[in-house]
């Protein structure tokens, strides 16, 4: 059996002795569920088909080159203003790589991360996301940590973009539960990096690039914002174990007040939302709602992510990004429009188990995504540490 398989049942079996009141059963119920209600053709295509609910015009806050300063011009309060700005073209183009579970500081990680310094080079990025386990194995334990370094600023030394990070379970770990990403305090430490990286780094004299002011938060760049959510709070939803975890139900419960505010606000014309854990994928973590084999398994199965994106996601957002599972899926099922793609490839790779079908897929190189919003039209390329683009594919609004 799997250490994090073991991590989760540890859970399970606290929760038996402290949670017997808990209610599992809370979970919000809705139509869809992760297998795509939808039809599994999808509404939208490869070729852009689909319609994702985004008739909204392009005024979104912050200049596409991404030059909020590190402590972060929105909050998780959602109070930011995406109504500013109108002086934004609704044509001008957005350009960003999308990349997860980048936290090795192995020679994957450098490959592709000089690819992702061509290409940005060659084609134009404005920034990079990165879609969580952003540090290996269980976190960073202060801004001074060495990881700091090793798995972020020395691998992405050439890249002078800023980076938005998503949070993912390794970035919560401790050493008793390993990285299941109930630590809530340990992700703060990235939270806290943001602030502090507005003076000189001491180990590097330079400025970092991270841009984490909250575990939740949007950004926005001319006709696109962006919604990072925290995917591990969600994860662990209901759960409560006095002295020993925080209540997820009240983070999360702040959270859906934070993102029903920010989608209900928007008036980009692209939306999309960002995590670490998916909401259907190929790779062993599986589909939400049956992660590693398991439904039907309290705070196991990913149930709380499905039931997540069903009711705040699907038909709100144009594409859901994640990472998770170490491979590079963009799947066709579709819940109502919304779209969603899996690229946890940035520093090593896991073989598929599911059979989701897919535009395209891959389990065997480590690599990135590639995305250019141009009006009603977004472009997105897939390529490997080796310089090569695997595939393209383009959705029409």
């Amino acid at each position: 059996m799997q250490l994090r398989t073991i991590q989760r049942w540890v859970i399970v079996l606290l929760l038996g002795v402290f949670m017997s009141s808990c209610n599992a059963s809370s979970r919000r119920a809705d139509d869809d569920d992760a297998s795509g209600d939808d039809d599994a053709s999808g509404d939208d295509d490869a070729s852009g088909d689909d319609d994702a609910s985004g008739d909204d015009d392009a005024s979104g806050d912050d200049d596409a080159s991404g030059d909020d300063d590190a402590s972060g011009d929105d909050d998780s309060s959602g109070d930011d203003d995406s109504s500013g700005d109108d002086d934004h073209p609704a044509a001008k183009p957005v350009r960003f790589v999308a990349l997860g579970d980048t936290g090795e500081g192995n020679t994957a990680q450098y490959e592709v991360s000089a690819v992702m310094e061509q290409v940005c080079s060659s084609q134009g990025c404005d920034f990079v996301i990165l879609l969580g386990d952003n540090f290996y194995d269980i976190g960073v334990d202060s801004v001074n940590d060495p990881q700091w370094d090793e798995k972020f600023e020395a691998p992405y030394a050439n890249i002078n973009l800023p980076f938005y990070p998503s949070l993912g379970n390794h970035d919560g770990g401790d050493d008793f539960l390993g990285g299941t990403g109930i630590n809530v305090s340990q992700g703060d430490n990235q939270v806290a990096y943001t602030t502090v990286g507005t003076s000189p780094l001491p180990w590097t004299g330079a400025t970092t690039k991270w841009r984490l002011p909250s575990r939740w938060h949007r950004h926005s760049h001319g006709a696109l914002d962006m919604f990072v959510l925290d995917t591990s709070e969600i994860f662990f939803d209901g759960l409560y174990i006095p002295f020993l975890t925080p209540d997820f139900g009240d983070l999360v419960d702040d959270q859906e007040a934070w993102l029903q505010g920010a989608l209900a606000s928007s008036t980009a014309t692209w939306k999309i939302a960002y995590g670490h854990h998916p909401y259907i994928s190929n790779g062993p973590h599986g589909n939400a709602g049956s992660y590693e084999g398991l439904p039907g398994i309290p705070y196991a199965d990913g149930g709380e992510i499905e039931d997540f994106v069903n009711a705040h996601l699907c038909g709100n957002v144009d594409l859901y990004l994640s990472g998770h599972d170490h491979s590079r899926q963009w799947l066709t099922d579709t819940c109502k429009g919304t779209a969603f793609m899996v690229s946890g490839a940035g520093a090593k790779t896991t073989d598929f188990e599911g059979n989701n079908p897919t535009y395209w897929q891959d389990d065997t190189t480590e690599g990135f995504t590639w995305f250019e919003l141009i009006g009603n039209t977004m472009t997105v390329q897939w390529w490997d540490r080796n310089g090569v683009m695997n595939y393209e594919g383009v959705i029409t609004k």
